[in-house]
């Protein structure tokens, strides 16, 4: 699926504008997804109805799944800024972030951690963005699960850690999906993506 995905011709609807980060902090505060990767600020139109639909039952099934767990972390959402160590600012539709990162979290204005789970929702102008741009960045920083999920095409690219590279399954609609990361969650991806 993932070999799919980053094959397939795309119109990225992104704006990009070379910036300083300070110039991406002073920006007005925004509902919109905005991201600062490579010295630029990146700006995507709001997400569709079928994608926040996905990103509503992905979140709604980690979220649950990790509160029945002791110390188990917490589940967030975009819009929400991750600030990584590089001072790149992402905005991941989902992401979890461990019990005590959780509590170093709570005591900021941002998550200054890099999440160890992360989900990106494709959208037709940000295919190249999450498959290519933001595949790299996350493996380079460490991020240790990586879903790239196609609303679309109702699969799921799953992309696990292993000696510094990610490892690809590709997961269609009745595939069962098992959480590296979470350990013990699993869920067909028809179920995860609702519809």
């Amino acid at each position: 699926m993932a070999t799919e995905v980053l094959e397939q011709p795309t119109e990225e609807r992104l704006i990009r504008r070379r910036a300083s980060v300070e110039e991406f902090w002073s920006l007005p505060e925004s509902v919109l997804p905005t991201e600062y990767i490579d010295g630029e600020i990146i700006m995507a139109p709001s997400p569709t109805v079928p994608h926040q639909i996905v990103a509503g039952n992905i979140y709604y099934a980690l979220r649950t799944f990790v509160q029945g767990k002791e110390g188990g972390g917490w589940v967030f959402c975009s819009p929400l800024d991750v600030v990584l160590p590089t001072g790149e600012v992402v905005q991941p539709d989902v992401f979890f972030l461990n019990a005590r990162q959780t509590e170093r979290t709570h005591k900021t204005d941002r998550v200054r951690e890099v999440p160890p789970f992360l989900i990106e929702i494709l959208s037709p102008g940000s295919i190249t963005h999450d498959t290519i741009r933001k595949r790299a960045l996350y493996e380079r920083m460490g991020v240790r699960e990586y879903w790239i999920v196609d609303v679309k095409e109702r699969k799921v690219a799953q992309l696990v850690l292993r000696k510094k590279h990610y490892v690809l399954t590709e997961l269609g609609e009745s595939d069962v999906i098992k959480a590296s990361v979470l350990a013990g969650f699993e869920m067909k991806v028809g179920e995860l993506l609702g519809g």
